[in-house]
C-alpha cells in the first residue's frame, strides 16, 4: 500500500468517532449557516424553513419560555416582533397576552402567510401577522413591546430604523433585542455577522433609547431590554 493511502486512510480513522452531541451541533452549524443567507432568500419552500425555525431542539438553547418570563407580559400586553418568521416567539406570545394583541412582523410575504394560517389553525386570534418593510415595520399601532430575536444584525441603517420604530411604540414602551454573542459558537450566524452587546447598545443609546437591567441568562445570547429615554433632547 502506497504511503499517501496509508496517510488517508489514518485521517479517515481519526475523523470517524464523533461525539453525538459534536454532530449535532454540526447539523445546527449547517441549518444555521443557512438562515444566515435568508436575507436574499426568497423562502419559496415555508415549510422547510418551518422545520428549521420551529425545530424543538433549539428550545434548549433559545429557552423562549425563559426569556418571555425575564420580559415580563401582561394578559392585555400588546407586542410586535419584528423578524417573526414562521412565528416561534409571537405564538407564545399571544398565549400569555391574552387580551391583548400580538403583530408578527416580516418582510417575507410567504412567512406573512404561514404565520396567519398557523394563527388560524391554532385558533389564536389575537395574532396577525403584518408584511413590513426593510426600513419601516408597518405596525398597525403603538405597541407596549417590540421584541427583536435573532434579527437586529439582519437590519440596514439601524439609526434611521430605530428612530423610525419609536413612532410605533407607547411613550412607556420597552424594546427587546435578542441577538448572539460574538466569539466561536455551535449555533448562530458566522461571527463577522455578529454585533457585540456594546455595540447594539451605543447604537441603540444615540438614537434614544436606555437600557434597563434584566435577568435572563441565555447560553449563546444576550437580551438587552430598552425603554425610551424620555429625557433625551430633541
Amino acid at each position: 500500500m502506497g504511503t499517501m493511502k496509508i496517510l488517508i486512510l489514518l485521517l479517515l480513522s481519526a475523523l470517524l468517532p464523533v461525539t453525538e452531541i459534536t454532530a449535532q451541533h454540526l447539523k445546527q452549524r449547517r441549518d444555521l449557516t443557512e438562515h444566515e443567507r435568508t436575507e436574499h432568500h426568497r423562502f419559496d419552500d415555508v415549510e422547510k424553513w418551518a422545520r428549521v425555525f420551529e425545530d424543538t431542539a433549539r428550545d434548549e438553547w433559545q429557552m423562549p419560555n425563559e426569556v418571555i418570563e425575564t420580559i415580563g407580559i401582561a394578559k392585555g400586553t400588546v407586542i410586535a416582533d419584528i423578524g417573526s418568521a414562521t412565528g416561534y416567539f409571537p405564538v407564545r406570545f399571544a398565549r400569555v397576552a391574552t387580551e391583548g394583541r400580538v403583530y408578527g412582523i416580516d418582510i417575507e410575504s410567504n412567512l406573512v402567510d404561514y404565520l396567519n394560517a398557523r394563527a388560524a389553525r391554532e385558533k389564536l386570534p389575537n395574532l396577525k401577522s403584518i408584511l413590513g418593510d426593510p426600513d419601516d415595520p408597518k405596525i398597525p399601532e403603538r405597541v407596549d413591546l417590540v421584541f427583536i430575536c435573532d434579527t437586529y444584525h439582519h437590519i440596514h441603517k439601524r439609526g434611521k430604523y430605530f428612530e423610525n420604530l419609536k413612532k410605533y411604540m407607547q411613550p412607556e414602551g420597552r424594546l427587546v433585542i435578542v441577538d448572539f454573542r460574538k466569539g466561536d459558537l455551535p449555533v448562530g450566524p458566522k461571527d463577522e455577522m455578529k454585533l457585540a452587546e456594546e455595540e447594539v447598545v451605543r447604537e441603540l443609546t444615540v438614537v434614544g433609547y436606555q437600557l434597563q437591567p434584566n435577568s435572563a441568562q441565555l447560553p449563546y445570547q444576550y437580551v438587552l431590554v430598552f425603554d425610551l429615554n424620555v429625557n433625551q433632547p430633541e
